[in-house]
């Protein structure tokens, strides 16, 4: 089996578009995969559709990936006026 490959910043941009870079350095820091970021993404987004809880909590990196990317905060420049 190949060695994972570790999520970086340009396949966190390519995965969930444009964040503040703390977010970005917190989601690298968790040592994810771009597979594992793009179901963390993939679960959040499906939540939003439904307006609701997860139907299959998740925890470990998934889940510290959807707590991550739910408390994000817009992107620096959406905040200047």
């Amino acid at each position: 089996m190949g060695k994972v490959k570790p999520v970086t910043r340009e396949d966190v941009i390519s995965i969930v578009g444009p964040l503040a870079e703390d977010r970005i350095a917190a989601i690298i820091a968790t040592g994810a995969t771009p597979e594992e970021l793009t179901e963390a993404f993939m679960r959040l987004s499906a939540e939003d559709d439904r307006g609701g809880a997860l139907v299959h909590p998740v925890s470990g990196v998934i889940g510290e990936l959807v707590e991550i990317l739910e408390n994000d905060e817009p992107y620096p420049e959406e905040e200047r006026a």
